[in-house]
């Protein structure tokens, strides 16, 4: 665990994806369904190279949106365009594959082992809420779909707070819509260097980088703490 010593905060900022729930894992499976009900794999049945491709036009979109290049829309259909365009595949109409793309994303939400524990223990002394960049509708069932929803005071999505992370926009709405919050008061967990550490940073919020893999800062974002496991976050916010 790295980091300073131990503060003392009013609220918790959670991220979802691959901080709370498995997106990796959601994605998946919400990309293999799509292209068999799209009709794809009767086209170029799918493979490792098939999501590789994919993944790599979504990051890149992704990538954008944060450094605000384009737009929530944008993203979500340039990532099919291009995808269709470099796997081979004939042309779609790129906002029905996403949604369809998003309608089985909302029936995911895998929980990695220790997050329902995690946040249990947690919010018992602090109030908890979640912020995110990912899709409004997916989110919130998969979020209900998690069993975490209980121990959730809010959950704030950018598409509707009309700013995203890392942007200061995004996070002055969350501190408007908590009563009574300020930076000082706040802590941002997640596992985004370029989104939840950035953001943190751009808000003056202390910030805790949930770095399982031990991936190196090559961003250069100032952390305030980074750890690799749950054990570590509950020993800086608990004390156990």
């Amino acid at each position: 665990m790295k980091g300073r010593r131990r503060n003392v905060y009013k609220y918790l900022l959670f991220d979802i994806d691959q901080t709370l729930l498995d997106f990796n894992r959601d994605m998946a499976e919400a990309f293999e369904r799509m292209y068999e009900a799209a009709g794809f794999h009767a086209v170029l049945p799918i493979s490792p190279d098939v999501r590789e491709r994919y993944n790599a036009c979504n990051e890149r979109w992704w990538r954008r949106f944060e450094q605000g290049l384009c737009t929530k829309p944008e993203l979500y259909r340039s990532r099919f365009v291009d995808f269709f365009r470099e796997a081979g595949l004939p042309p779609r109409d790129p906002d029905k594959i996403n949604a369809l793309y998003f309608e089985f994303l909302g029936q995911t939400g895998t929980v990695f082992p220790g997050a329902t524990e995690l946040l249990a223990s947690l919010s018992a002394q602090y109030p908890i809420y979640i912020v995110t960049n990912g899709n409004a509708s997916s989110q919130k069932t998969r979020l209900q779909n998690s069993g975490l929803l209980p121990y959730i005071r809010g959950c704030f999505i950018s598409e509707t707070a009309g700013a995203a992370k890392p942007d200061k926009r995004y996070f002055d709405y969350v501190l408007s819509h908590i009563p009574g919050a300020a930076a000082k008061d706040c802590v941002v967990i997640g596992d985004s260097l370029t989104s939840d550490m950035c953001g943190a940073r751009n808000t003056g919020m202390d910030s805790i980088w949930y770095n399982p893999d031990g991936i190196e800062n090559t961003v250069g974002v100032p952390v305030t703490y980074e750890v690799k496991g749950y054990g570590e976050i509950r020993r800086l916010l608990l004390g156990v």
